[in-house]
Order: C-alpha cells, then sequence, then structure tokens
C-alpha cells in the first residue's frame, strides 16, 4: 500500500511546518507528500523549504481549494489518498492505523476520530453531542456514514484517506462545490462500497483560523444544503431525509439572521421545498419585520445550541 499525501496550502505559513513534520514523521512513511500552493502571497513556500521534508511542490493559481486538492490527486503516484489541511496535525501512527486496517479488504474510504486544537495550542475533545461513539470497524455501510451524520457526526477531513482509482471514478472534488466539498465527495466515493473506521484519536483539526472559510456559516451551510440534495438519490433513508430538513431549517434562519438580502433569497429557493408549512408562514411574514423576528430567531438559537447543539456545516 502506497500512500499519497495531499496538502492544498493558501497562505498558511503561520501552521504548515507543523503539519508537515506530522506527516513526514508518520510511523508508516508516506510515499510522497504533494502540496499545492494556491495563490499565497505569504512566505508560506519559504518555510516549506527551509522545513526540510520532502514535498513536491506545485504551483497553482486556481484559487479553490476542490480544484487545489484535484491537482494533487492528478499528480499522486500512490494507490491511495491522504488529505491534510495545511493547519492541521496529524497523530504519528495515523497512517500506520489506516494501512492496517486497509489491507487485504474492499474498502474504499477511511476515516478516523480527532481532536479539536485551539489557537492557544489547547486540545479538546468533541462535545458529547458531536462526539463519534463508533467502534474501530471495517466493511461499513454507507449509509451508516449518514446516520450517524444525523445523530451528530463531526466530519474530520484531515483523517480521510480515499482509495486514489475510486477517486477518478467518481470524478475527483467537484470544483463548483465552493463549500462541504469533502462531505459531497465522501457520499459519492461510498455510494454502494464500503469504508473503515479508526476509533482512536489520528489528528488535530484546528478550530480558531483566522479567515477560515468555515467562519462564513450561511455560505458553509447553503452547500451542505447542496451537497445532501445532490446525493440523496444514493442514499434513501431516513438519517438523509432528516439531515436535508434540519439542514434546510438551519439554512433560512442563519440567512435571515446573518445573512444579506441575497443570501435569504438563495437560501429560501434551496431550502423551501424541505420546510414545513408553518415555517413557510413564518419566512413569509418575517421580512416585513425583519428586526423582531430576527431577535426572536437570536433567542432561540441561543437556547438550542446551549442546550442541544446541531450537526451541520455551522458546527465544521
Amino acid at each position: 500500500m502506497q500512500i499519497s499525501v495531499i496538502m492544498p496550502c493558501h497562505n498558511a505559513a503561520r501552521w504548515i511546518e507543523a503539519a508537515l513534520q506530522s506527516a513526514a514523521k508518520q510511523t508508516f512513511q508516506p510515499l510522497e507528500i504533494i502540496v499545492i500552493n494556491d495563490s499565497s502571497t505569504d512566505d508560506s513556500v519559504q518555510i516549506i523549504e527551509r522545513s526540510g521534508v520532502p514535498v513536491r511542490l506545485i504551483e497553482a493559481n486556481v484559487r479553490n481549494a476542490a480544484a487545489a486538492r484535484n491537482l494533487g490527486i492528478e499528480a499522486a503516484h500512490g494507490d491511495w489518498i491522504a488529505f491534510l489541511d495545511a493547519d492541521d496535525i496529524w497523530c504519528p501512527n495515523h497512517l500506520e492505523k489506516a494501512a492496517k486496517l486497509l489491507e487485504n479488504g474492499d474498502d474504499v474510504a477511511y476515516m478516523a476520530n480527532h481532536l479539536l486544537l485551539r489557537e492557544d495550542g489547547n486540545t479538546e475533545e468533541l462535545s458529547d453531542y458531536l462526539r463519534h461513539d463508533l467502534p474501530t470497524a471495517t466493511n461499513l455501510k454507507p449509509e451508516l456514514f449518514v446516520e450517524c451524520c444525523a445523530r451528530g457526526f463531526h466530519f474530520g477531513h484531515s483523517t480521510v484517506l480515499f482509495q486514489r482509482q475510486r477517486l477518478l471514478d467518481v470524478g475527483c472534488f467537484d470544483v463548483k462545490q465552493k463549500r462541504r466539498h469533502d462531505l459531497d465527495l465522501w457520499l459519492r466515493v461510498t455510494r454502494d462500497k464500503s469504508w473503515a473506521y479508526e476509533s482512536e484519536v489520528a489528528a488535530l483539526y484546528r478550530v480558531d483560523t483566522p479567515g477560515s472559510i468555515s467562519k462564513n456559516v450561511v455560505e458553509c451551510e447553503y452547500f451542505y444544503l447542496k451537497a445532501l440534495l445532490k446525493n440523496r438519490k444514493g442514499f434513501d433513508t431516513p438519517g438523509m431525509t432528516q439531515m436535508i430538513v434540519s439542514s434546510a431549517r438551519r439554512l433560512m434562519s442563519l440567512s435571515f439572521v446573518d445573512g444579506q438580502a441575497k443570501d435569504f433569497r438563495e437560501a429560501r429557493r434551496l431550502a423551501w421545498p424541505h420546510l414545513g408549512a408553518k415555517l413557510r408562514v413564518f419566512y413569509s411574514l418575517a421580512p416585513s419585520a425583519r428586526p423582531l423576528f430576527q431577535a426572536g430567531i437570536r433567542l432561540k438559537r441561543r437556547w438550542v445550541w446551549r442546550n442541544h447543539p446541531q450537526p451541520g456545516a455551522a458546527t465544521q
């Protein structure tokens, strides 16, 4: 088994050396580490060159994380692809555990547990609602992933490995899926195939990165719902229906309270068919008294998130 590591980089000078060192110091050595420098204007390249980590550096000007990752997949020589974001860190035995689980099996994808890494350097476990309760296992059905997500499963993309040929077969990342292209690809790769999961922590997922694309919660939720709708025919399960309904409600709330008028119109166009009758009435009337309704939604949101945190793009 040969593993190619793919790492997109855009102005990641502050974190990329730690990410590279964590990939280079794996107990199961990767075949190669491919860094796609996508239009960085900081000193990321100089830090990569000074890190002492052998990398294949690809210069790109695609300004799109999905497209940058696709360049890495196309250039890779390994039969498996491991993704590591430039601000995340792998545990030393991440690839070793993955290789042991995947060898001699038919799984096309792999994912592992992870911790959250704060800006101050401290780590913390996922909240009780988001914590993974899956045991280490192989040959997992694709529907199980959807059911887990419906219960709050936190998708840690920097723990994911894919069979390279399977990625090529499904067309790699969708560059039009600006956000949550990781979820979209996972659903397409695992459709009608099996996957493996490692319950031990494999990576530290940074959650306080300044300027992170996940800070735009309205846009993230929009593309989260879009990814679900795009793949729902392949996952006709109660979990998928639940996720779509929940995401549609979150998207309408987020776009109404935190977005602009254009965001609300686009959200309504995507989410409207999946809203209940009461919410349709509410969002038909709400724009006429927006400040009042916004205040009410904010109060409800604080109560809900304090007592029942929700899965989805707003948490990722």
